[in-house]
């Protein structure tokens, strides 16, 4: 709670030396809190809403191998929680005065690669556990390997440049950066592993 609560109240500093208003996170009323956030949740909120669309686009494939879907909430997850931890660490970093913008290319060059990393290691663990695991398919196995580094570095790329983009536009990064990954990562996240899963799959 407490670096959310630094991130806070830097971006109402910032907020505050560039409009005028309060600066503490302790003075701000509820009305302020909503009218901030309350529009940038309708607009997350439509993002999300593709996802729906991206699934329905697939529904002859989900309908001809039913345990693709099985997989969905732990793909998604896997990118909010990768890209996530991805933006806290570049806010924090930006708190501290460790990167500026100059420093795009080298932190994202960094988070992709710890992303891909992960993910491959992800992915080999799930393939691996399909031949332990009968319930498992291995080309759906296969599937969600393949996926899971792809949309890792997705997620990690926007993780860091979101945060950076921010900053540069004067909005608080601890409030717009997070949900807008999640937002745009739960989408294409969808779009990448249907894909893969065409590739791998096939028609059937």
């Amino acid at each position: 709670m407490t670096l959310y609560t630094e991130l806070d109240e830097a971006g109402e500093a910032q907020a505050g030396k560039d409009k005028g208003k309060r600066s503490s996170y302790r003075d701000e009323d509820i009305e302020s809190t909503i009218r901030s956030r309350m529009g940038w949740l309708i607009f997350f909120f439509f993002g999300l809403m593709m996802s729906t669309v991206v699934v329905e686009q697939f529904e002859e494939l989900l309908r001809k191998q039913v345990a693709l879907s099985y997989f969905v909430p732990l793909l998604i997850g896997h990118g909010g929680n990768s890209g996530s931890q991805s933006v806290t660490t570049i806010i924090r970093a930006i708190s501290l005065g460790e990167i500026t913008q100059k420093d795009y290319l080298l932190a994202t060059a960094k988070e992709g690669l710890a992303g891909t990393l992960m993910g491959c290691m992800l992915g080999c663990g799930v393939f691996t556990f399909s031949f332990i695991y009968p319930g498992f398919e291995p080309k759906v196995a296969l599937t969600v390997a393949v996926s899971l580094p792809i949309i890792s570095l997705w997620a990690n790329t926007l993780g860091v440049a979101l945060p950076l983009l921010a900053q540069r536009l004067r909005l608080n990064p601890a409030v717009t950066a997070a949900p807008l990954m999640t937002t745009i990562v739960d989408a294409t996240g969808l779009l990448i592993y249907f894909f893969i899963a065409k590739y791998v799959i096939g028609d059937m």
